[in-house]
């Protein structure tokens, strides 16, 4: 009984010691499917990249495009070259020796780091393919992938979630109430076809291809300012009402009074131009 105890025992940890032994293992690159010289490898700042070079032939390491290599250690410097470039490393056996690592540190533009780690064997014979032998071991990064992913994916719903306002106010713009009740006095040269505003902004529109004039607003001192504005097709969309606009283009001087102005605007009560789109304003965490 008692050496039965003994072997059991030695079996489990015999057990333990191979499960500890291939946790620890280093990690084979993945063979590209048209030809195995061609490896890939998923980043893991703990794992150690087993990497196989002939003697004849370099090895090329791979990492992200916004990694550059900023340090390169190598535990036998007889038996191996290296020469770091940009986001690469290549490598070349010198001589047969036994396993060593290697060490490599990158910089990513964000400002932080990476560390690989790596082991290294030579062997001799044919590098061609099918043969144990390494050319490319490019990294692959799931994380940055699967993140890269989500912010595209958010971009499209933030540029479909805008496509959808511009719509909303622009058919507020074009068909929601408008103040049609404009006068006009001076040049007919750069006179807009038509003027209305909806409360909140002012359209002129032009036809053809005429030259569009500089449209300033007039205060109530007289003063008149540029204000901004957005074109879209030959309208002219300025973001203000007034009671008074000037249009200017060379010598030509057209002013354009606005007969049924209100001051205080008309407010939809959503902080924008139309009823139907709702301005939130986001505050983050206050300290």
């Amino acid at each position: 009984m008692i050496q039965f105890s003994k072997i059991t025992f030695f079996a489990f940890i015999m057990a333990i010691s191979c499960h500890t032994a291939s946790s620890f293992a280093e990690t084979a690159p993945v063979s590209a499917r048209k030809d195995n010289r061609i490896r890939f490898v998923n980043y893991d700042p703990y794992n150690v990249t087993q990497i196989i070079g002939s003697i004849r032939s370099s090895v090329q390491i791979e990492f992200a495009d916004d990694e550059e290599v900023t340090y390169v250690g190598i535990g036998n410097s007889v038996a191996w070259q290296v020469a770091p470039a940009g986001h690469f490393v290549f490598l070349k056996p010198r001589e047969v020796q036994p396993v060593t690592n290697l060490q490599i540190v990158t910089s990513r533009q964000d400002g932080t780091k990476r560390s690989y780690q790596f082991e290294l064997q030579v062997r001799e014979g044919d590098v061609s393919a099918g043969n144990d032998t390494y050319f490319l071991v490019k990294f692959r990064y799931p994380e940055d992938e699967a993140l890269r992913r989500k912010l595209a994916e958010a971009a499209k719903a933030a540029q479909r979630e805008e496509n959808f306002v511009n719509d909303i106010l622009n058919t507020h713009e074009d068909f929601g109430p408008r103040n049609w009740a404009y006068e006009a006095q001076g040049s007919t040269l750069i006179e807009p076809s038509s003027v209305y505003d909806n409360g909140k902004t002012t359209t002129f529109t032009f036809l053809g291809n005429t030259e569009i004039p500089a449209i300033y607003l007039v205060s109530r001192d007289g003063q008149e300012s540029l204000v901004p504005k957005s074109i879209k097709g030959n309208k002219v969309i300025v973001h203000a009402t007034a009671a008074q606009f000037t249009l200017r283009r060379g010598n030509d001087v057209l002013c354009i009074f606005n007969k049924r102005f209100v001051p205080e605007g008309i407010n939809p009560e959503t902080g924008t131009t139309s009823p139907s789109v709702q301005r939130k304003v986001n505050i983050g965490n206050q300290p």
